[in-house]
């Protein structure tokens, strides 16, 4: 059976051990020959471990899953996520119950699977096909976890709930500029963090985790740690750098400590009160995607920006020019 850890040693000198899928441990050594033993000793536990779920998978509930699942599957990502996992495994849980095994949950039965099931009872609660999906990312992510960590051996195809294209949300550059206006007025930093999101096309969570030390002004660019604890580099121009720049320190956070959750309902509240109705935080990202493509960056270029994983998610952003230029055109007349 392959064994998932690797012992390395860090510049420190001490040795570590990794495990399956990144985490990490020091063993709090620097001598190779205990480190090797302590190392051992760790192997035969682990395949033990293995070993274990490999007989008894079967028996494994949905509930015993989830209540270790984000511990010990899921870390080093951000909190937000993990507690998306932890809302869509409580939710599969409502339905089908947690004692059910996690082995059936994965399989499909004569009529339909459990999975299906779930999918039946959020639509008969008139949750929207979009959040659907969205817990099913989750689930979809927490069982193939489950099989590469042999807890299980088999998985059902998971498939989507069918959702109606609907082009994202974008402000024009007078609302825009009315609700800067405001957010300067109200609070400074939630001005500086609205001008970040719309000259960078960060994810809220983005920026709200953008630090100093990450931000170069004199080479006029911003490291973001995105999805996946992925780090991409943002060009700053010259309306967000000198925004950025009277609130210049060499360390620390560029916003104080807020739940994000707070910039989201103060965004709605500031476009209510610019006359801006249906209109969510999220659509400075789609406003600052439109833009770069009307002002003509190459499609594949905004991908890298918004640290898209594929182009074809960009692509969307072209239908809203699209569609931006034809409710253009409606103006054009002849006088």
């Amino acid at each position: 059976m392959k064994i998932n850890m690797k012992l390395f040693r860090r510049k420190n000198g001490y040795y570590y051990v990794r495990y399956y899928r990144g985490k990490e441990n020091s063993l709090e050594t620097k001598d190779k020959d205990i480190a090797k033993e302590l190392f051992r000793g760790l192997e035969a536990d682990y395949l033990k471990g293995k070993l274990l779920h490999l007989q008894n998978y079967k028996t494994i509930t949905l509930g015993e899953f989830r209540k270790d699942y984000v511990k010990n599957y899921r870390t080093g990502l951000s909190k937000y996520t993990t507690l998306h996992d932890e809302m869509s495994l409580k939710l599969l849980a409502e339905v089908i119950g947690d004692n059910t095994q996690l082995s059936t949950i994965a399989t499909k039965t004569a009529k339909k699977s459990k999975i299906e099931e779930f999918k039946t009872a959020l639509l008969a609660r008139n949750v929207k096909p979009v959040s659907i999906n969205s817990y099913l990312r989750h689930i979809k992510k927490a069982l193939n976890n489950a099989l590469e960590s042999e807890i299980i051996d088999k998985i059902v195809k998971i498939k989507m709930v069918p959702v109606g294209k609907k082009l994202p949300r974008i402000l024009y550059p007078e609302q825009i500029d009315m609700l800067l206006v405001k957010a300067k007025e109200k609070d400074i930093y939630e001005w500086l963090y609205y001008m970040l999101l719309l000259w960078t096309g960060a994810r809220r969570a983005e920026a709200d985790g953008a630090d100093w030390c990450r931000i170069n002004l004199k080479h006029d660019h911003i490291k973001f740690i995105g999805k996946g604890n992925h780090e991409r580099m943002v060009t700053l121009l010259p309306p967000i750098k000198a925004a950025l720049e009277p609130f210049k320190k060499d360390i620390g956070p560029v916003f104080p400590e807020q739940h994000l959750d707070t910039y989201t309902h103060h965004f709605k509240k500031l476009a209510r009160s610019c006359g801006i109705e249906d209109v969510h935080l999220h659509n400075l990202r789609h406003t600052a995607a439109t833009y770069m493509l009307k002002s003509g960056i190459d499609i594949k270029v905004v991908q890298r920006i918004l640290g898209h994983a594929s182009v074809t998610t960009t692509e969307i952003y072209t239908d809203v020019l699209d569609e931006m230029i034809k409710n253009e055109m409606t103006k054009f007349e002849y006088k």
